[in-house]
């Protein structure tokens, strides 16, 4: 599990893909967080390399939290740029490591917009981003047991 405590989302739209003749809804959502070192660049490629991920978004003021359907990174840059740290003429410049992200997660039909709308609660704010492998009995429950069988 990856937790990136400065992130922000900068852009999110829906998106339509077409596989094998059939059109897939998606939400994209493009952000940045901010880097503390490269072990999580690493955990970054590794969740992207995996697939599916499961993420939650963390608004650290209200403590509000939403977890995104399950989500696929997309190829991502690491950056650098000039924070301001202080105030007024004590101020320093320095220079921090951004990864900008893309998320991309399917949309369900009946469930698009109120995705979108919950989205935008954690819209341009710092938010606390977490990533953590998705487990297969949170998307699908493959042999069900029932209570005949036992």
């Amino acid at each position: 599990m990856l937790t990136l405590e400065k992130a922000i989302i900068k852009k999110y739209w829906p998106a339509e893909d077409k596989v094998d003749e059939e059109i897939v809804r998606q939400l994209v959502i493009q952000a940045e967080a901010e880097l503390d070192n490269s072990m999580q660049v690493g955990e970054i490629y590794n969740h992207m390399v995996r697939g599916l991920i499961k993420v939650s978004l963390l608004d650290s003021l209200t403590g509000e939290e939403y977890v995104l359907p399950p989500a696929t990174i997309k190829p991502f840059n690491v950056k650098q740029k000039k924070v301001k740290t202080g105030k007024g003429m004590d101020a320093e410049i320095v220079k921090t490591e951004f990864a900008a992200l893309t998320l991309v997660c399917r949309l369900k039909e009946n469930k698009a917009s109120q995705i979108l709308a919950d989205l935008y609660n954690f819209f341009n704010i710092q938010i606390q981003l977490t990533m953590a492998e998705l487990q297969l009995q949170e998307t699908v429950d493959i042999n069900p047991v029932s209570d005949e069988e036992e």
